[in-house]
């Protein structure tokens, strides 16, 4: 279904049974798209963790750092980064969130995304660093707010605060009024908590260690002002890019040059 269809359906039935529209939307939004399980790519190894979680692994010693992708992503986004990791003496563990790749579930949001981190963390031990694309990056910053402790951070396109994310996919849905203030209510029931409590940028201002913070201008998924909202709380620096837009941002090797070099001083 093409966007525009969905917006027209979005604002018909939304209009004439606004609750109806709002549990379809709420759905959507939080079931994934699950990609087909694939081998790992050359250099990972893949990782199950004791409750379930699943994801890869590249390097077999030296500081843990764990990243986390974003919505209908996958672990291997950060094959790039990994090897570059690896390279340096460093372990990268990316983990396929609830409901993506080899991971268990089917249904995800933000906060299911953070406690992902949090119980992988608690599996690897002591982390170096953390690193999250998208709402990756919204959850590894929610994560660290919650107990998760990392010397560095990361967030790659992230978006500042769920409840702008809610506004944006009303919009995308072509939601009218009623059917956005049902389908925003019915999302922070999934997510166990108001949306306004999560406001990523404002938890971010509760990290003690170094931040880095990458978006492009040109992001048509997550806005460039969030990037630069987050940068402003936190006291993050702000790498900014143009031309990159969401997802290739992951594949840039400027960008993972400097990425790993704020992440992993060389250790051989």
């Amino acid at each position: 279904m093409n966007v525009h269809t969905l917006r027209t359906l979005g604002r018909i039935v939304g209009g004439l049974l606004p609750g109806f529209a709002a549990r379809i939307a709420r759905r959507l939004a939080t079931r994934p798209l699950r990609a087909p399980s694939r081998i790992p790519p050359p250099g990972a190894t893949a990782v199950t963790f004791r409750f379930g979680l699943a994801g890869l692994r590249w390097g077999d010693h030296g500081p843990r750092i764990l990243a986390l992708h974003g919505w209908e992503g996958r672990a291997a986004q950060f094959r790039g980064l990994g090897e570059r990791l690896a390279a340096r003496g460093y372990q990268l563990i990316a983990l396929d969130a609830p409901g993506h790749g080899r991971s268990p579930g089917r249904e995800a949001n933000p906060v299911v995304f953070a406690d992902a981190a949090v119980e992988a963390a608690s599996e690897l031990g002591p982390l170096h660093a953390v690193v999250g694309h998208s709402m990756g990056g919204a959850a590894v910053l929610l994560a660290q707010s919650r107990g998760l402790r990392a010397g560095r951070s990361v967030a790659i396109a992230a978006p500042a605060g769920l409840p702008d994310v809610l506004q944006r996919l009303s919009r995308a849905f072509g939601l009218p009024l009623r059917a956005s203030r049902a389908f925003i209510a019915q999302m922070e029931r999934h997510a166990g908590e108001p949306a306004a409590s999560l406001d990523v940028a404002m938890l971010g201002a509760q990290l003690r260690g170094p931040l880095l913070l990458v978006h492009d201008h040109d992001d048509t998924v997550v806005p460039f002002g969030d990037g630069e909202r987050i940068a402003a709380l936190t006291g993050g620096e702000l790498l900014a890019t143009r031309g990159l837009g969401h997802r290739d941002i992951l594949r840039e090797a400027r960008v993972l040059d400097r990425i790993t070099a704020f992440l992993a001083p060389r250790l051989r």
